[in-house]
């Protein structure tokens, strides 16, 4: 198999070379420079070859665009069958380099009725319907009702309001504990206006909050993966690590005392406020609170950056000579409590994002349980459910068997709009093709033959 990678330079001849049937093909264009017409091109040369049009499947992002493709093809075919003998000759060698023959006006002429009455017909559809008709032809090997029915708009946000409002009752009742601790902490961090806010991104991400839930859940609900990204092994409290910033081996009350009374002596009134703020800092109970204070009073705010504060000015003359070491001392301690004030914050905004998580869990699952209960399929659940069933091991390959019996040819129209989920339907029906080129898809208007066998 060959592949060819087109640059157009002389746009004509980068066309005709695009949509030769004979080799696979990545086409890369800006809007408007001509890469539907290279795909309906494709389509009308494959037919002239005696292609059976149920055996081409042609995948689009919209349903305009399928409809665009299909009303190109269409109207050429139409077209031909009342052109003049030497004009669908003419159109025939342009498209395809070289004069036909006979037998090739003859078939050009049956080509509309061809594709107008052949069974299944020319598939030129968006992939959501592609992988709707696959998932009504193995409607078990899926695991789905045999006869789903699609969301519209107005039932999918009936069944989001009806989970919200299940949730919202149970963390009001406190029947899931879980599930409340997780509305208190979204509450104290971002208010009500916050949590309303949190609800309406769920619904509107689910699809990538669902994916990103799957990798990171453990089934216990802690999401300790997230937390293990970032060194915490999930039995941190952000009390234990501020905590753990005292007792100091240097910064110690007997410190505190012997620089007040040196600063007392000496009349130097910053090193008496730092010694008097160490001593209540050293009675503080709430660890928590303790850290914050200890970083007012050893480091400074400047451009949004925390740095050490002075030494030169707490050592003054009179009390800097008794202390030799504090200055090295004083730098160490100052970047270890900027250290564990900023994994505090991390620890925080960690443990909010689990509660944001655990909503977003709970949300998600109780809507695909309404709807999983009611028959129903949303549209993302067409390329994920198709995506899914052939990656299957004990049916995938069945199905992409039977898929293959009935699709010879792909082609692929706007590739970057197509998400990963989308490739890896494109890739399980084409993986010999894929494969060989041992590469990712290329970014835009991509299409190739699919290798028989």
């Amino acid at each position: 198999m060959s592949s060819a990678f087109i640059i157009p330079e002389d746009t004509r001849v980068a066309q005709a070379t695009a949509s030769t049937p004979d080799i696979s093909a990545w086409v890369s264009a800006n809007a408007g420079s001509g890469k539907t017409h290279v795909l309906a091109s494709r389509v009308i040369r494959l037919l002239l070859r005696g292609v059976d049009p149920s055996r081409i499947l042609c995948l689009t992002y919209t349903r305009a665009a399928a409809a665009n493709m299909a009303n190109r093809v269409f109207a050429n075919l139409s077209r031909w069958t009342m052109l003049a003998q030497e004009d669908l000759a003419r159109e025939i060698a342009d498209l395809e380099g070289v004069e036909p023959d006979a037998r090739k006006l003859k078939l050009a002429r049956q080509l509309f009725a061809r594709a107008l009455e052949t069974p299944g017909g020319l598939k030129i559809q968006t992939i959501h319907a592609f992988c709707e008709a696959v998932l009504h032809q193995f409607p078990l090997e899926a695991n789905i009702a045999g006869h789903f029915e699609m969301l519209d708009t107005q039932m999918e946000a009936a069944l989001v309001g009806e989970a919200r409002r299940e949730m919202i009752a149970l963390a009001a009742q406190n029947a899931d504990a879980e599930l409340a601790d997780a509305f208190a902490t979204v509450l104290q961090v971002a208010g009500e206006s916050g949590l309303d806010a949190l609800l309406g991104a769920i619904v509107n991400q689910r699809d990538g909050l669902r994916a990103f839930l799957g990798q990171i859940s453990v089934g216990d609900g802690q999401f300790l993966p997230l937390f293990e990204e970032f060194g915490f092994n999930g039995t941190e409290t952000a009390d234990s690590l501020a905590g753990a910033i005292l007792p100091d081996g240097y910064f110690t009350p007997e410190l505190a005392h012997g620089i007040a009374s040196r600063a007392a002596a000496a009349d130097k009134s910053i090193a008496a406020k730092f010694a008097a703020d160490l001593i209540e800092i050293f009675a503080q109970p709430d660890a928590q609170e303790r850290l914050y204070a200890l970083r007012g009073a050893f480091l400074t705010k400047k451009a949004g950056e925390w740095a050490p504060k002075s030494v030169s000015r707490i050592m003054a003359k009179g009390v800097g000579e008794y202390f030799p070491e504090f200055a090295d001392e004083f730098e160490r301690f100052s970047r270890e409590i900027e250290a564990t004030c900023d994994r505090v914050g991390l620890l925080s905004m960690l443990t909010s994002t689990k509660a944001a998580l655990t909503i977003a869990d709970w949300l998600i699952g109780r809507y695909e349980r309404l709807k999983s209960a009611r028959g129903f399929l949303d549209f993302n659940d067409l390329i994920t459910r198709t995506v899914a069933l052939l990656a299957r091991e004990d049916a995938g390959a069945w199905v992409q068997y039977k898929l293959d019996q009935g699709i010879d040819h792909v082609l692929l129209d706007e590739a970057q709009d197509t998400s990963p989920d989308q490739w890896a339907v494109v890739k399980a029906l084409t993986s010999e093709f894929f494969a060989g080129l041992g590469a990712r898809p290329p970014d835009r208007g991509a299409h190739h033959r699919l290798p028989r066998g």
